[in-house]
């Protein structure tokens, strides 16, 4: 394993600080320590200065007005001083071997400048012995080459469809090059207060830089209350709403015009899906309403009946 590739960890926080320390611990305590720590505070009241500086002297503290984590990230990043770049969100825990097993993986795949890992959860909505690579589609990951006996896995470039179809990336398992970052357009702060900002991001890594991942899992993501995109009926209109907007800026080829297409529908779907199970029948009205219906699986079709009937009714 490589002992001379520097990696910064860049991390937007805001009122963390009952938190963040954990998160330092972990980072701080890597058998592959990173070079730099870089945070961004995205106008916390809550003593996060403090709090990050009991842990740690050297970390990179920036504290600026508040405009969302996209932005706050987007700063950290751009004031990374090494090639390699590690993110990491503000509530969440790497295990000790993340950036270790992610040099190794970059030694034996040289070419590869976008990566991430499986990751568990825990915290007080999380699921037990979760592995999000198991949640993944069947046949999704067998479209690319087999992992190797360590796990890793070279997936390919160009891979904008796929990952339209599904995303298993999280942002606190990614490591990417600064050239690449540079050379896809980085984080669009347009976008930085969406619950979903972060895979606009994704789409630009996937589609113009080579991906592999670790199968292993590294990282360990908090599930609580207080998730900045913990509503996801929203999430998922603000996706498909972010999918027009990306397909209007013009960045993405021609050719995944159809791809878009269908990501929009799909996401249309999958709000309308959770605006039901959240019992919001207003917005899942309002989703249909800018949807169309066609599209709809027929048990969604037989929900909206029900729910327009339902809102009939002097008590709806």
């Amino acid at each position: 394993m490589s002992n001379d590739r520097k990696i910064s960890v860049a991390i937007a926080t805001y009122n963390r600080a009952h938190i963040i320390p954990e998160t330092l611990g972990c980072i701080l305590g890597q058998a592959y320590p990173p070079s730099e720590i870089v945070i961004v505070d995205d106008g916390s009241s809550d003593g996060t200065r403090e709090a990050i500086e009991a842990v740690s002297k050297d970390i990179v503290y920036i504290k600026i007005e508040n405009c969302g984590p996209g932005t706050a990230l987007k700063k950290a990043i751009e004031r990374c001083s090494n090639e390699w770049i590690a993110l990491c969100d503000d509530d969440d825990r790497w295990r000790p071997e993340h950036l270790s097993r992610r040099v190794r993986l970059l030694d034996a795949y040289p070419e590869v400048d976008y990566t991430f890992s499986n990751f568990s959860s825990f915290g007080p909505d999380s699921r037990p012995n979760y592995d999000a690579f198991a949640d993944i589609p069947p046949g999704w990951m067998k479209s690319f080459p087999k992992p190797d006996a360590d796990g890793f896995q070279d997936l390919g470039h160009d891979l904008l469809g796929p990952f339209l179809r599904n995303n298993p990336v999280f942002p606190t398992s990614t490591c990417f090059s600064r050239e690449l970052y540079e050379r896809c357009g980085g984080i669009d702060p347009q976008f930085s207060r969406l619950g979903c900002w972060d895979a606009h991001l994704t789409w630009r890594f996937v589609l113009h830089g080579r991906v592999a991942c670790d199968h292993r899992i590294t990282v360990e993501t908090r599930r609580h209350g207080g998730s900045f995109s913990r509503k996801k009926s929203r999430v998922y209109t603000q996706r498909a709403e972010m999918l027009r907007q990306a397909w209007r800026d013009g960045w993405i080829p021609p050719k995944y015009g159809s791809d878009i297409e269908q990501a929009i529908v799909d996401s249309n779907i999958e709000a309308a899906q959770w605006a039901w199970n959240e019992k919001d029948h207003r917005y899942f009205r309002e989703i249909a309403s800018k949807s169309s219906i066609r599209t709809f699986p027929r048990a969604l079709q037989l929900r909206l009946i029900y729910s327009w009937l339902m809102s009939l009714s002097p008590r709806a």
